[in-house]
């Protein structure tokens, strides 16, 4: 799959581009159900089915309901589904398009966002390679992929457009896991970006991005694919995997 002139030129413009039917049905009903097994078996304390990094939804929960989960990261790395689809051709094409590759494409890492019904957390605004380090910053994209439907009251993803263009930008923690610019944006300038299951964004890594809380009593799942040009370099982390 290739994007067509005007999806690239919307892409070089606004940090970002929805591609319609990423994933197909099947294969999205299958993504779907191995993160639920996953999730069950984390809630339940028992046996992880896939090798995973399990991160829980801020605050410890209580004595009769632990905290929801927020995040499986590094999926690909012991499950063979998972690097099936991060392999698929529709996915690699575009991101080898985007990145400038004319081979084989570096995963740099994967990651489940669950982002569960009344009490999935917001993301701050950031931009991804605040945290990645990639160099140089065209080499690599990310593929967020909606494994549910990704709506505006569920949680949807949130751009700037053209904040790509800004180049990386100073930021602050504000907390072990969340990074955001030291300069504040006007919320006003975020675009909501709602696609359905099974859809994917391919935004930019130094397009400025954020999602707001689950409001709704749907979950909100996403599968988000960060993917490099292996002439790419990172001080925080070495190439170790490759796709495709």
């Amino acid at each position: 799959m290739a994007l067509t002139a005007a999806q690239r030129e919307f892409y070089w413009a606004n940090g970002y581009v929805v591609v319609e039917n990423l994933i197909p049905g099947g294969m999205l009903k299958q993504l779907r159900d191995r993160i639920s097994e996953i999730v069950e078996a984390a809630s339940a304390e028992r046996g992880l089915p896939v090798a995973t990094q399990v991160v829980f939804e801020p605050g410890a929960g209580t004595a009769v309901k632990k905290a929801p989960l927020r995040k499986l990261s590094a999926l690909t790395a012991n499950d063979e589904f998972f690097r099936s689809v991060a392999s698929l051709p529709a996915i690699l094409d575009i991101a080898a398009e985007l990145t400038g590759s004319n081979g084989p494409l570096m995963l740099y890492d994967d990651q489940a966002f669950l982002k569960p019904a009344f009490e999935g957390s917001e993301k701050p605004l950031h931009q991804d390679n605040s945290y990645f380090r990639i160099t140089p910053h065209d080499a690599g994209v990310t593929c967020w992929t909606a494994v549910d439907d990704s709506t505006l009251e569920n949680g949807c993803m949130r751009y700037i457009p053209g904040s790509h263009k800004l180049g990386l930008l100073p930021h602050k923690a504000l907390s072990a896991a969340h990074l955001t610019p030291e300069q504040p944006f006007d919320p006003a300038t975020e675009v909501a970006v709602p696609i359905p299951a099974g859809a994917a964004i391919f935004h930019h890594l130094l397009c400025l991005h954020s999602s707001r809380a689950n409001t709704s009593p749907k979950s909100r799942r996403a599968w988000a694919l960060h993917l490099a040009n292996p002439a790419g370099e990172s001080p925080v982390k070495s190439w170790d995997k490759m796709v495709k």
